[in-house]
Parts: structure tokens; C-alpha cells; sequence
């Protein structure tokens, strides 16, 4: 049976996939197809998915319109009679119909029948002359009550030029040398309509999207602020876990990812409105630059978790530390199990939860899961049997002792309590135990910039949320909010437990510098990136650490997670280890393999289990409520869009974050088994971007065919032909060389970081 629940999970996904991606460009086809036809154009052919070579499912033929379903499912596409995105090829196609209208004249420049007047022939068109005007020795042609000069013969010469003229010497060529539904005979106002069609069927297709997942249901996260990242613009403002996000920038916020956007819109300064405990409170988050290991700015604040089971099953990883009475309740898959109490202390919020938790930090706890007590363990952090060097202190908290007391950046911690070995990877959670005995302050020895040292007493704030996050950014710091410090971790041997390794192995020397770290025998934990990369040995190694990705991110995280690679049949399951290659103080460089053990006095904060993220349901209060929303969605969507090419112009967003067809696809793979609302929220925010990518003033693009046709309507004739060969050409390369990029990213061809 779970067989068939992955196939036809697979199966309907790939189906929606493929609905979804055709329809963006079927509709937008559509748009086209529709306005040609109001105008008069002929449409030689409107085909769903592309018949390359003839290969199709079947065509049939209605009216003088050929409709078809082709083999590749690519979307699909609409001929007009006289369209040419090519400005030479229009060129072209404007002498032809000279020619043909010659020829439809004389029957023939030279005996022979015309060219190819099946293609372009009307009922009424090319315009059949006045019998008359065709006999022997005549030299024009009257169509229309007007008089035109017709080609000359095989060997004539050109008629003089006080030939037989017109009745109207205003025009010496045909008012419309196209058939009159072609798609080159409309006006200004009428090619323009036809070309912006599909941007606006687009436009209107993602206002029915949006529309129709508000009606069906929408998730949004609850924009209730998790944690925030020590060292980060949040720490420094002052949020805190709990803090509930009102407005930003003076607009209602009702999804945490509203922040992200306006990161992404290129945001300097974020002013939030927040609800903390019922009271509002102004922050205002200066935002940074973003790091060399950063796709966008990060202000460093993660969304509330709920008190919901996000999975009846406890990753392997972890599964050996639960007791098989836990597994057994955990097993139950409906209804999902709800966190109700810690200890017997009833939470109603993940903040009471981390709190009640983190004071049991390293114990066992008794949690009930929707009435059902069970042990929750304490689950220690793998590590390696090495204490890298304390860094610089990188951010104080406004407001703090610390501050008080005089602390600054560039600082170094060099003891705490007395202990000058303190492991700054292990430092977090050694001042909330100090926290949890009620210690009200700690002893601190520091180095100052300037080289001179400095002890002082400093007051512990009683705090207990997460103290550290060092899986929020590849470079995020270390810190600890009860302290009010925030510090690197120096890429640097500072010690070795001789007592892990295995005799004659090779001990890393004090003072050596990690220029590497490599996972051995490991399931790759990541894509691969510009730090990092899968090895031919079937591992996974780390590069440029201390510069693009700091030690916490890698040990206190990567580390914790990776599995071991599954043996093959018949072989020996061999367990995850360590190398660490190392440069000394005379750039001598060697690579030391280490064991991976289980911390005593550092441990895993969140036990195993994933709460789910918290959600509010959103549902729509009929279609006339729907629609409205709908089109300030597709607004904001597009809008954001905008910006986001604006943010990745000056640089403030990365052009490695951009996600090509191959990404988006799986994207849309996900959202799918996610519900019809994420689904159709996900095919809005596709819609809007193609439309407003459609609209930019490249050829040939049709925003770039709107600028070619706003200077036909402003100036009153095409623009120069060869310019617009030379920019249709230079806009089809940026296409081209923008899809490769997007390709390239999705492949991991290009790391993205």
C-alpha cells in the first residue's frame, strides 16, 4: 500500500507539473489568440505543446485556424499570418507581399504562376483588377476607384514617367500591400493590443490563481518571531522570541515572509511594529550588506515553530536515543500529536517550551503529546576531539551589561570563570547552565583591541531561549543573549584530546589553521557550492573556512545531521569520520583524520523531533472577497519582481539566487503535494513573474516589440531596420545567455554560494 501511495503521490505530481507549466504559456498563447482574432488577423495555427519535425498527437482545422496537440509538452504557440519576431525577416516578408501584389496584377512577372499566393490569398485579397485595366498595352491597374502602375514585362523597360497615373496622385503604391488579415495590414493600436494580450492574460491568470487558493485555503506563517541569531541586525534591535510582527514599514503584516521581501525589494532599514506580551513596541532593524556567503541580506530572525508534530517518525539519526515506547506513541500519524505539557508544566507557546526545555538542558524531559507522557532524551552533539581558539567578539547587545561594562567588537574573550580553555562552540551553552543554577553573574577576562587585558564581573541576564544558531547562515556567529556577546570562532587548533585518537595517529599541532574540513563516508549534507563539494572518495569536504563558511555552521550543525554513506551489498557499514587539513606557521600543509564522538557537556537543543511550522488558515469570504485579494496579491507579486531585478542590478540581492525552468519545475514538484492553495499561490507567483519578465523592453521579448511599436505610433514609420536587427539580436543573446545561467544554477553546474 505505500507503494501505491508514492506512485500516485509521484504520479499527481508530476500531472499538476506539467498542468501548471503549460498553462502559464498556453494562456499567454491564448491572450494573443484572442485579441489577433477580434482585430481581423488570421491565425495560421494555435498548437498546445510544440509539434517539432510534424510530431503531434493529432490537428484538426476550423475555420483558417489549424489547432493541434504536439508531442513536446513545452507549452505551446501561435502562428499569425504576417507575424515575424525577426525585424529582417519582417523585412522580407514586406517585399514578398510587394512582389505578390505585382504579380496578382499581371498574373505573372513572366509567364510563370505566382509565388506561393496560397499563403497569403484571401477572398478579397490580393485585389483582383478591373478587367479592363488589363488589356493589351495597358500599363496600370485600378483597384478601389484608384489607379496603380503595374510591373513591367520580361524585357520592358520601366514605364516613363508621364505614364497613366491614378485618379489619386497621392499614393504610387497600394494603400496595404498585406492581405487585409494579416497581422502587418493592422494599425499601431491594433498590433499593440495584440502583443500586450498575453502579458494581460498573464496578469489575469494569476488574479484567478490567487483568487482560487483563497478560496480553497491559504497557509500562512504565523509572523510570531522564533528565535534571532546572536551577533545579527534583530539581536542588536532588541527582538526576542515571542515578539509578534504588526506592521513593516507601516504596512500590516500578516506572513513572516513579509520581512524576507522586503529584504529582498533592496530594504535599507526595516521599521517594525510588534505585540510583546500586549504591549506594542517600536524596532527599527538596521539592515547589512550582505556576506560573501549570502544570497540576500539577512536580518537573522527564524519564524515560530508550532507545538505540532511535524513527522510521526524520529529521523534515524536520532531514533537509538528513544525509548521504544516513545517511537510507539510518536507512530500515531492522524491526528498530528500537539505538545501540551513539559515536566507536567503546561505550554501554550513555543517560547514557554524552549524555556521549560532549556532549563532541563542535558536531562531527560517528560513531554505529553496530546495526552500521552513519554521520555523525550538528551541527545548529544557529535564532535571531533579538538578545541578550536576563541575569536573576536563580533556584536554587543545595546543595552547590555556588557555594553555597559565597556566590551566593543574586536574584543577577545581569553577566560570565563577562571577557565582559559573554554570551547567557544560549547561557550553558548555553558553560561545557560550557569543560567539554570541561577549563577547572577560571570568573571570575565578580556583582551582589548590595543593588546592590554581587562577583567571584570559581568551581570547574566536570565534568559533561556536558544542561545545559539549556528544553522541560521553559513557564517552566522556564536553568542549568548544572557551575556550579551556575540564571537567568532577562530579556524585555529587551540587543543587536542590525545586520549580520542588512535595510537600512532597523527595529532593536529596547537597553532595549525583549518583550511579544510571533509565528511568521510557521508551522505552529502549539501549541494555542492562554492565552499564546499562531494569528494571522489564518497565523501563531502569544506573549503575556505574562516572566509566563506565559519566552523559553527559545519560542526554545529553540517556535522550534526550528515549520515553515513549505506555500504553497498556485502560490504561493512564504515562510520562518518573527520579530516582536517591543516597549515602551519611555515605553510606547511598536512591532512589529520579524526574520530567523531559524542559530547559529555554539549547537547542537541532540539531532541530529535521537528515541530511543524506555525500556520494560520486563511479561507476567503466568497469569490467577490477572493478576487479582490487575488489582484493585491498579483500587485505585490509583481511588484516585488521589479525590485527583486532592481536589488539584483545594485547588488544587493545575488544573481545566484535567480532559479531557472529546471528549478522552478521542482519547486512546483513540491508546492503540489502541499495542497491546492500552496499550489495555486505558487502558480500566481509564477504568472505575474512571467508577465512582468515578458514586459521588459527587450527584444524579443514582447515588452521589446511594444517599444518597437510605440515609436512606429509616435513618429509614424518603423524604426530603422538595421536597429532593430542589431537589438532584437543583442536582446535574443541576453535570453539566451540569462537561460544558461538559470540552467546552469539549477544543475549546481554554478554554486550558488
Amino acid at each position: 500500500m505505500d507503494i501505491l501511495a508514492t506512485i500516485w503521490t509521484v504520479t499527481v505530481g508530476v500531472l499538476l507539473v506539467l498542468l501548471g507549466f503549460n498553462a502559464l504559456i498556453v494562456v499567454h498563447e491564448w491572450g494573443h489568440f484572442i485579441v489577433a482574432r477580434l482585430c481581423g488577423v488570421r491565425c495560421e495555427k494555435f498548437y498546445i505543446w510544440f509539434d517539432f519535425w510534424g510530431l503531434r498527437f493529432f490537428k484538426f482545422k476550423w475555420g483558417n485556424t489549424e489547432y493541434g496537440l504536439g508531442l513536446f509538452p513545452l507549452g505551446g504557440y501561435l502562428k499569425m499570418l504576417g507575424q515575424e519576431d525577426n525585424p529582417g525577416a519582417i523585412q522580407a516578408e514586406i517585399e514578398r507581399a510587394k512582389l505578390q501584389a505585382a504579380q496578382s496584377s499581371t498574373g505573372s512577372l513572366d509567364g510563370t504562376d505566382s509565388l506561393d499566393s496560397a499563403a497569403v490569398e484571401t477572398e478579397d485579397f490580393p485585389p483582383k483588377p478591373n478587367q479592363q485595366s488589363l488589356d493589351n498595352g495597358k500599363t496600370t491597374s485600378v483597384y478601389n476607384g484608384n489607379e496603380y502602375p503595374l510591373p513591367p514585362k520580361s524585357g520592358e523597360q520601366n514605364p516613363s514617367a508621364d505614364a497613366p497615373r491614378k485618379v489619386d496622385d497621392a499614393a504610387e503604391t497600394p494603400p496595404c500591400i498585406f492581405a487585409p488579415d494579416s497581422y502587418l495590414s493592422k494599425s499601431v493600436p491594433q498590433r499593440l493590443a495584440i502583443i500586450v494580450a498575453g502579458v494581460v492574460m498573464n496578469f489575469l491568470f494569476a488574479i484567478v490563481c490567487a483568487a482560487g487558493a483563497y478560496m480553497v485555503g491559504v497557509k500562512e506563517l504565523v509572523p510570531i518571531v522564533g528565535n534571532t541569531v546572536p551577533g545579527s541586525p534583530a539581536w542588536e534591535a532588541g527582538l526576542q522570541t515571542g515578539d509578534r510582527i504588526v506592521t513593516i514599514n507601516g504596512k500590516p503584516s500578516k506572513d513572516f515572509r513579509d520581512v524576507s521581501r522586503k529584504l529582498i525589494a533592496g530594504t535599507k532599514n526595516v521599521k517594525l511594529s510588534i505585540e510583546r506580551e500586549g504591549q506594542p513596541v517600536d524596532i527599527e532593524v538596521a539592515v547589512r550588506k550582505r556576506s560573501a556567503g549570502e544570497l540576500m541580506p539577512l536580518i537573522g530572525i527564524t519564524s515560530q515553530p508550532s507545538l505540532e508534530l511535524a513527522s510521526s517518525k524520529i529521523p534515524s539519526l536520532w531514533e537509538k536515543y528513544y525509548a521504544p515506547e516513545t517511537l510507539a506513541v510518536f507512530s500515531k500519524k492522524t491526528p498530528p500529536l500537539r505538545l501540551e505539557k513539559v515536566d507536567g508544566q503546561v505550554v501554550s507557546t513555543y517560547a514557554e517550551y524552549q524555556d521549560a526545555q532549556l532549563e532541563k538542558i542535558g536531562q531527560p524531559i517528560t513531554c505529553t503529546f496530546s495526552g500521552a507522557e513519554v521520555e523525550i532524551p538528551a541527545i548529544p552533539m557529535r564532535a571531533i576531539p579538538v578545541r578550536f581558539a576563541m575569536g573576536e567578539i563580533v556584536s554587543v547587545l545595546p543595552g547590555s551589561d556588557a555594553e555597559k561594562q565597556g566590551i566593543q567588537p574586536g574584543d577577545t574573550l581569553v577566560s570565563v570563570d577562571g577557565d582559559a580553555e573554554v570551547d567557544p562552540l560549547k561557550l553558548p551553552q555553558i553560561l545557560l547552565q550557569k543560567v539554570n543554577v541561577e549563577q547572577k553573574a560571570v568573571e570575565l577576562v578580556v583582551r582589548k583591541a590595543d593588546g592590554n587585558e581587562q577583567t571584570l564581573t559581568l551581570a547574566l541576564a536570565p534568559t533561556r531561549f536558544v542561545p545559539e544558531l549556528s544553522g541560521a547562515s553559513i557564517q552566522s556567529p556564536l553568542g549568548s543573549t544572557a551575556m550579551g556577546l556575540s564571537w567568532r570562532v577562530e579556524p585555529m587548533i587551540a587543543a587536542v584530546d590525545e586520549s580520542a585518537l588512535l595510537a600512532g595517529q597523527d595529532v593536529p599541532a596547537i597553532g595549525d589553521r583549518v583550511t579544510d574540513v571533509e565528511f568521510v563516508n557521508c551522505e552529502p549534507p549539501l549541494r555542492k557550492n562554492s565552499f564546499s563539494a562531494p569528494t571522489k572518495e564518497g565523501g563531502f569536504h569544506f573549503r575556505d573556512i574562516g572566509s566563506a563558511i565559519d566552523l559553527p555552521y559545519i560542526f554545529g550543525y553540517a556535522l550534526q545531521a550528515t549520515l553515513p554513506k549505506e555500504p553497498k551489498k556485502g560490504e561493512v557499514q564504515k562510520p562518518l569520520s573527520v579530516r582536517l587539513t591543516l597549515e602551519s606557521a611555515d605553510r606547511a600543509i598536512k591532512i589529520v583524520p579524526l574520530p567523531i564522538v559524542e559530547a559529555t557537556d554539549w547537547f542537541y537543543l532540539e531532541r530529535g523531533f521537528v515541530l511543524q511550522a506555525d500556520e494560520s488558515f486563511f479561507l476567503a469570504n466568497g469569490w467577490g472577497d477572493a478576487l479582490m485579494r487575488g489582484m493585491v496579491k498579483t500587485a505585490d507579486d509583481s511588484l516585488l519582481i521589479y525590485r527583486s531585478l532592481n536589488s539584483i542590478v545594485n547588488g544587493t540581492v545575488s544573481p545566484r539566487g535567480l532559479m531557472g525552468p529546471i528549478g522552478i519545475i521542482d519547486v512546483m514538484y513540491k508546492v503540489a503535494q502541499s495542497g491546492w492553495g500552496a499550489y495555486l499561490m505558487l502558480l500566481c507567483l509564477v504568472g505575474a513573474n512571467l508577465a512582468v519578465i515578458n514586459l521588459l523592453p527587450i527584444p524579443p521579448l514582447d515588452g521589446g516589440h511594444v517599444v518597437f511599436l510605440t515609436y512606429e505610433g509616435i513618429f509614424g514609420r518603423p524604426p530603422n531596420e538595421l536597429i532593430q536587427i542589431i537589438l532584437s539580436y543583442a536582446g535574443l543573446l541576453l535570453i539566451v545567455l540569462l537561460m544558461l545561467w538559470t540552467i546552469t544554477l539549477d544543475l549546481s553546474w554554478i554554486s550558488r554560494w
